[in-house]
């Protein structure tokens, strides 16, 4: 398989893992297991949901917004998501 081959197959896997952006309003966002939450960077700030964020831009859990700031996603609870963390208050 030649490498647009490859990219073109990739394209809608990316697209799919990522169908929860802005899910419940702007900038409020679901993850694979439906949890709200919302990106923030390193000092708190909670960032806006105009602003596009690039999620794993810097490695598993840490994003990167369009102006480059490494952000991390936080639940509306307040809790800090982990990168493959499963939600502990299934039944």
């Amino acid at each position: 398989m030649n490498r647009l081959s490859a990219v073109l197959l990739a394209l809608p896997i990316a697209a799919w893992a990522w169908d929860g952006e802005d899910r419940y309003g702007p900038g409020v966002h679901a993850d694979r297991y439906g949890r709200a939450f919302q990106y923030e960077t390193a000092d708190g700030q909670p960032v806006p949901g105009a602003v596009k964020v690039e999620p794993d831009g810097y490695g598993p859990g840490v994003g990167k917004d369009q102006y480059g700031r490494p952000v991390r996603a936080r639940g509306l609870d307040g809790r800090l998501l982990e990168p493959l963390s499963v939600p502990d208050d299934e039944h």
